[in-house]
């Protein structure tokens, strides 16, 4: 079969021929697989950045994807192969069904994005109907769909932070009720801060850039009397994987600190969540009220697509 093939840590996945899978249970199943996207961390283990690995190489490259089974149906599945070919194994107890009506580019690039978003609000943040939000880092493909979970969830207001003014102005659109731009002055975004909490108390921060984007909200958020205890979700560092903070600010209020990644919850939530939600939002992007911009290539041009923009998506 044709495939996006790693043949050494560092290097560009390639179209190469590998061989075709064989399952070794009654649980796993072969399927077709038609579309798989290129993630942050698809890329740190290849490039050998990552504490895991794949062992051993060669190895077939997506983690995940949608494919089709033999009886023709789409389904979105964890690959217990490399999702980045013409076959591939899943477990078929774990198939979670595409509409045919979805764009199988956009149904595989979904759950990715809503683990760094949906499920830092709902599994981390908790999030209830009423919690007013800030996304730190609301233009990129994660922050925007962040923009757009707090609203589903039913976040009474919506903040969006970024550097692209322009971009921001669009978020407004799909949920954003309020923006700050960060390219202002410190004192400015500051100023924007204490005035935005004066008229709506923050109670989720859902953070993708940490470095000093972070570091002046959280000194924004020391300068104000908390009307209701405030979660600082950490998901990404973008701006910088530092940051100079007093310990104070964390004793002298009701503001808790906590990390959202794939070692912060176990699978079984995650595997949930796909079971529980992913059927919804599928739903709900079929019905048009979801925005996620992906950047489609063929298998064939893997090498290219690796580190491309925004969110590349292979179709096989």
């Amino acid at each position: 079969m044709k495939a996006a093939v790693l043949t050494e840590y560092g290097k560009v996945p390639e179209y190469l021929d590998y061989k075709d899978p064989k399952t070794t249970n009654a649980q796993q199943i072969i399927v077709n697989p038609v579309a798989s996207s290129i993630k942050r961390l698809d890329i740190g283990k290849a490039a050998g950045k990552h504490y895991t690995n794949f062992d051993p190489l060669p190895a077939v490259m997506g983690m995940d994807g949608v494919a089709k089974t033999d009886e023709g149906k789409l389904v979105f599945s964890m690959g217990l192969s490399g999702m980045m070919a013409e076959k591939a194994i899943v477990d078929k107890n774990r198939l979670v069904d595409v509409p045919a009506e979805l764009d199988p580019a956009i149904a595989a690039a979904m759950p990715n994005v809503l683990m760094g978003s949906d499920v830092a609000l709902t599994v981390r943040g908790n999030i209830s109907e009423g919690d007013v939000v800030l996304v730190n880092g609301a233009t990129g493909s994660t922050g925007t769909m962040a923009v757009q979970m707090a609203k589903y969830r039913g976040a009474s207001k919506v903040i969006a932070t970024g550097r692209n003014a322009d971009k921001l102005e669009s978020l407004k659109k799909i949920g954003a009720d309020e923006i700050v731009v960060l390219s202002d002055s410190e004192a400015e975004i500051t100023q924007q801060i204490k005035k935005i909490y004066d008229q709506y108390p923050i109670s989720i921060v859902v953070d993708y850039l940490w470095g000093k984007p972070a570091e002046m909200i959280l000194s924004a958020l020391g300068q104000i009397q908390l009307a209701r205890p405030l979660k600082f979700i950490t998901i990404g560092q973008m701006a910088g994987p530092d940051i100079n903070i007093s310990s104070q600010l964390f004793r002298s209020r009701d503001l808790a600190l906590i990390g959202s990644g794939i070692g912060s919850f176990e699978p079984i939530e995650f595997e949930k969540y796909l079971q529980t939600e992913l059927p919804k939002l599928f739903r709900y992007a079929v019905a048009g009220k979801l925005e996620l911009d992906v950047n489609k290539f063929k298998l064939d041009e893997i090498s290219e697509a690796w580190n491309a923009p925004g969110l590349p998506v292979i179709l096989i």
